[in-house]
Parts: C-alpha cells; structure tokens; sequence
C-alpha cells in the first residue's frame, strides 16, 4: 500500500480541500470526517471553523457543549494526493457517545476507497489517541458500510452496541495499548 500520513489542514490546501469536496459531490456521496465542509459557504470560512473546534472547551462527559476536536488531512506521499480527512474528538460527552458518533469520523474520497486507506487512516488516528494517553475510543459506521466495518476491525474494534433503525448502526470500541 502507499504510504500516507496525517497533517493539519492549512491555507495553503485550498485547491486540494476544494477539490476533495467536489469529488463528494460529483459522486453523490456524504462527506463523512470533515466537520463543517458542508455549512461552509467558503474555504477560509471552513479553515476558521476548523482553528475553532480545536478550541472548545470539556468540562465534562454531560457538557451540551461541542468537544474539542481536530481534522487531520490523510495525505498519500508519493503524490501529496489528499486521500482522506478524519476528525477526531479528544473527548468523549453523553451526545457523541449516545448518537454513536464516537471519538473519530472519517471519510475516504470516493475514487480511493477500496485500497486499505481507511484502515491506515485509522491507524494513524488512533495513533494520535495514544499520544494524548486515551485508553480506548469509540466509534460507530451504518451496518451496510463493509469498507468502514473493515477498517474498525482491522484495528482491533470490538463490537459493543447494535442499533436496528432505518439505517442500521454498529458501535465499536478499540483499546490502545
């Protein structure tokens, strides 16, 4: 597989993040692990909502509040290709946890999935975890999502909750050693 890495989104990725999102469109696909790319009506607006979910405060795991959280850029080396973003929050409240949403969203861009890249994405995230001394995370994919399903077990995600809804929903648990 290529190799990849995760890099904070700056100004200068304009064209990039621009043309990332237009994939989703032009495939009719969600843009999952990106928060605020589909209210942003422009770059610099996503960019500011970006620097300011960093910033968010946890009181604690009942807060109403957003959770911090950071997108991180999945980048393929060899052609600086933006393959992927995944947000993860720092901390876990009652909301994210009761909606299944978890620590960590992501998203692949539709011309690059079924090359292992989730996986490694996640990798890469859980990796970030682990610097911050998180002991485990969360986090949940639609039950008919077999690439996202993949990529949380290939991680180590155990199965802890099952949601029958029109749009069924698995919820994981990983443990980071």
């Amino acid at each position: 597989m290529e190799e990849l890495y995760f890099r904070e989104m700056s100004l200068e990725d304009k064209e990039k993040v621009i043309e990332y999102i237009n994939e989703f469109v032009a495939y009719g696909s969600v843009i999952n692990g990106f928060s605020g790319a589909t209210s942003a009506q422009t770059f610099e607006e996503l960019f500011a909502k970006q620097q300011k979910n960093k910033s968010y405060p946890f009181v604690s795991y009942d807060q109403e509040e957003r959770s911090p959280q950071e997108t991180y850029l999945l980048v393929r080396k060899n052609d600086e290709r933006l393959v992927g973003t995944f947000n993860i929050r720092l901390h876990l409240t009652r909301a994210l946890d009761e909606s299944m949403a978890g620590h960590i969203g992501y998203g692949i861009r539709p011309s690059e999935r079924r090359k292992g890249y989730a996986s490694e994405g996640l990798r890469l995230a859980l990796e970030e975890f682990k610097k911050r001394g998180v002991k485990s995370v969360r986090l949940g994919c639609f039950s008919e999502n077999i690439g996202s399903k993949k990529a949380i077990l290939n991680n180590g995600g155990k199965l802890i909750s099952h949601k029958n809804s029109l749009m069924a929903e698995d919820y994981y648990e990983i443990t980071l050693g």
